[in-house]
């Protein structure tokens, strides 16, 4: 492990050494959205409850980009949160995403908080996706999750509910968890090569972000979450002479459990998608085995499957994109499937309306925790 660590930071320093000094000042450029959602719920859990929500969810985003004399490309980005509470999904109450970068023929180093290899390269049925991005889009911030599936439930009932890797996923027990997935952690890219792309992610701490990190206990295991998590990964993308575009990954991460009685991480995932004039089919298969599971349990079928369809046609995209789940427990299985139909309509340079429902299903050991229902969101986005 050390000797990794030395020689990756051998290549960073190598790369600054080769650069020299700046021609001209980085550049700042701003961007980011500004996105309303009304959503409408009607599920087993919705008695003595609104059913009706608004959700207003602002980002600015700056980006610095420079080049040195010698080559070499460096500089930040920053997703600041911009909204009247702290962030929904736990990202962070200041930003989602701080991290600098470093890239040249070599490839390219991210430093900092931000999604890790397994992410940014992966694809499923999510990619596809219009509107919110479906499977993996909003209806997180309008469900009634099963009765033990929430952040302050003592029964602890775990579900897959998005089509990722345990340290992107975040707690089982909560819908659209993303406290863990900008913790701070180092990303190499590989440059693309006839299509293909490497990754490769290192992560001390799933709990480290910001200032925030496990100096403050000497280093040591935390009692709580995961620490020297990998994240490898391979992408290929291509656009043939004929119009079909093909896209791949398959990603594989471990890590240890800071609890003796945890085991570790141990997860992988595949994906493919084609693509022809508009249309688009893509699927994912992803493996958890045992990963946070009791010590020396064998609970280890934990899985997830998705499917997805879409089509794009000058300003308006159609999508239908499916998750189907499974996390065993000592009482049974919990199972979780969703469907989610989208369709947007580039209004103008920026503007984009767009509707989505997801009809879910909550199944977990027993029948008190099970849940059906369906969420339908209707919002606009301004992006710029």
């Amino acid at each position: 492990m050390k000797k990794i660590l030395l020689a990756t930071t051998g290549l960073v320093g190598a790369a600054l050494v080769a650069g020299a000094a700046s021609a001209e000042t980085p550049k700042v450029t701003l961007g980011g959205y500004a996105d309303f959602q009304a959503g409408y719920t009607d599920d087993d859990f919705n008695t003595d409850r609104r059913d009706v929500g608004f959700r207003n969810d602002n980002e600015i985003t700056v980006h610095v980009d420079g080049k040195t004399d010698g080559g070499l490309g460096y500089g930040a980005v920053v997703d600041l949160e911009a909204d009247i509470t702290a962030d929904a999904d736990a990202q962070g109450v200041n930003a989602a995403r701080t991290f600098t970068y470093l890239e040249g023929s070599w490839g390219r180093f991210e430093l900092g908080g931000n999604k890790d290899a397994a992410a940014n390269l992966r694809v499923d049925a999510s990619t596809l996706a219009v509107a919110t991005g479906g499977i993996n889009g909003s209806w997180t911030y309008f469900v009634n999750p099963a009765v033990g599936n929430t952040a302050t439930s003592a029964t602890n009932v775990p579900f897959i509910t998005t089509s990722k890797l345990l340290g992107e996923h975040g707690s089982t027990f909560v819908a659209g968890d993303e406290s863990t997935y900008n913790a701070t952690k180092v990303n190499y890219y590989t440059p693309r090569w006839y299509g293909f792309q490497g990754g490769v992610s290192y992560t001390p701490d799933s709990e480290d972000r910001g200032q925030g990190n496990s100096a403050a206990n000497g280093f040591r295991s935390d009692t709580t979450g995961f620490g020297n998590i990998w994240d490898l990964s391979v992408n290929y993308e291509n656009q043939f002479s004929n119009g079909i575009k093909l896209a791949a990954s398959g990603a594989y991460e471990l890590g240890d459990s800071e609890v003796a009685a945890t085991e570790d991480i141990g997860a992988w995932n595949i994906g493919a998608l084609l693509g022809y004039q508009g249309f688009s089919i893509a699927g994912s298969y992803g493996d958890w085995d045992d990963s946070g599971q009791a010590a020396g349990s064998g609970l280890d079928d934990n899985t997830y499957w998705t499917a997805g369809l879409a089509y794009e046609g000058g300003p308006f995209g159609v999508s239908a994109t499916y998750l189907d789940s499974n996390v065993e427990t000592g009482a049974g299985d919990d199972e979780f499937n969703n469907l989610v139909l989208g369709a947007d309509y580039k209004l103008a340079p920026g503007l984009t309306p767009y509707a989505e429902v997801s009809f879910y299903e909550y199944d977990a050991a027993g029948t008190v925790n099970d849940n059906d229902g369906t969420t339908v969101i209707l919002g606009t986005q301004l992006a710029f």
